[in-house]
């Protein structure tokens, strides 16, 4: 004779509200850390840290990429946070360019001896929040990128004067752009 089932026993209930099957996707907010320490590194030697307008570290996973990387946002990071991050990159695996080392595995070249010219173009927009200190922050700036070897190709500049006179208000704008002309091609 079958045995008759009243209902779900406790081992199904407690299945239902202590599942531990939950796919990677629906984890909530918090992935992306380990609960202990992985490594005794800082963010300073990764190569995802980025340096925000005012000083303060940013992590390009956690700030810039945070919903690609189903990760929490993190406006500012503790540099710290390295010792548990799951997407910790070593500086060591980024050229000093700024651009990241990239491996393929690709093995459908015609030849065996050929040569592989890869080039990587990187755009850098730095904001200063318009403040008493942005000139001089800006100055700084452009010094340590041109002790880097980075050189020169565009500067704008721009210079407001006001006059103001009984019954007469001037105001005078001037633009300059300096800029290094590319070589025509042939």
């Amino acid at each position: 004779m079958e045995k008759k089932n009243l209902g779900r026993g406790l081992e199904d209930i407690s299945n239902i509200f202590l599942s531990t099957s939950k796919r990677k996707e629906d984890q909530k907010p918090g992935n992306g850390f380990s609960a202990v320490t992985i490594r005794n590194e800082t963010c300073a030697s990764c190569a995802n840290m980025i340096e925000g307008s005012s000083r303060e570290p940013k992590c390009r996973i956690f700030t810039f990429e945070s919903e690609k990387y189903r990760v929490p946002y993190l406006d500012t990071i503790t540099l710290n946070y390295a010792n548990y991050c799951e997407y910790f990159l070593p500086e060591t695996a980024a050229n000093t360019d700024g651009t990241k080392e990239v491996t393929t595995d690709s093995t459908d070249h015609t030849e065996e001896n050929c040569e592989i010219e890869e080039t990587i173009n990187l755009r850098k927009k730095i904001a200063y929040p318009d403040t008493e200190t942005a000139q001089k922050d800006m100055r700084k700036a452009l010094f340590k990128y041109l002790e880097a070897g980075y050189s020169i190709r565009v500067i704008e500049l721009r210079k407001v004067d006001e006059f103001s006179k009984p019954k007469r208000k001037e105001m005078r704008k001037e633009d300059i752009i300096i800029f290094v002309k590319e070589p025509e091609s042939a």
